[in-house]
């Protein structure tokens, strides 16, 4: 098996190579891969973001794939009993630290989730900088979600919002009118600022994009409830 600790030490993926399930069950190394293969093929993952290659004693290079605990006990319900309780047992010791883990002799798999991991990075800076109107919070959060998804684990962690936004939706129902006049008014007032509330990422009304929308503050409902109540603004 083979641990990787990522810089937050809360997160750590353990990992199975398609061998040690051979030497574990007595199967051929062929036959594990084959296995392999059919369970990526039922659901619907590219058996490449598993692969890592290693070389035997005489030098040559073979493929083995590099399974997370989920795909391993997925993989190990189609066996008997006895070979899943050997695979059982051993999880068990890795995750109670009784065994040392293996190590994977390319680090492909890890190599391949940085990889990932550094381009996601890149094109999510590359789109907000498309959006210079978006919070830090916003851009924290949008960030964290990209990384984490690339990664598979939460390596970054979402940022803590402390105090509560509202939709020009939801604000114009507290006020008794349209969000279309609450967007009207806070335009015409210039609300949309950091002293009112935030710019954030959600999904358009009018198709499935993310656009930037802005959620008031309570401070930015205290302004719209005045304009629109406590002054004559249309």
């Amino acid at each position: 098996m083979n641990k990787v600790t990522v810089a937050n030490q809360r997160s750590a993926v353990t990992k199975m190579s398609s061998r040690e399930i051979a030497k574990l069950t007595g199967k051929q190394h062929k036959d594990v891969l084959h296995d392999c293969r059919k369970m990526f093929d039922a659901l619907n993952l590219q058996s490449a973001d598993f692969s890592a290659d290693y070389q035997d004693s005489r030098g040559r290079t073979y493929q083995e794939f590099w399974l997370d605990q989920d795909l391993t006990l997925t993989l190990m319900t189609g066996y008997s009993i006895p070979l899943r309780h050997k695979v059982a047992k051993r999880w068990r010791q890795l995750e109670s630290g009784e065994v040392m883990p293996q190590k994977s002799a390319s680090y492909l798999p890890e190599y391949r989730r940085a990889r990932a991991i550094k381009m996601e990075v890149e094109a999510m800076n590359l789109a907000l900088s498309y959006m210079p109107k978006l919070s830090d919070v916003a851009k924290q959060t949008a960030m964290a979600r990209a990384v984490n998804d690339a990664a598979g684990m939460e390596l970054l962690p979402l940022p803590q919002i402390e105090e509560h936004y509202h939709s020009a939706g939801e604000v114009g129902e507290m006020l008794g009118v349209s969000a279309q006049k609450i967007g009207r008014v806070a335009n015409a007032n210039n609300l949309k600022t950091e002293q009112y509330g935030i710019t954030v990422m959600d999904k358009s009304a009018y198709s499935s994009k993310q656009v930037e929308a802005f959620r008031y503050n309570s401070e930015g409902i205290k302004a719209l409830r005045y304009l629109i109540h406590g002054a004559d603004v249309a």
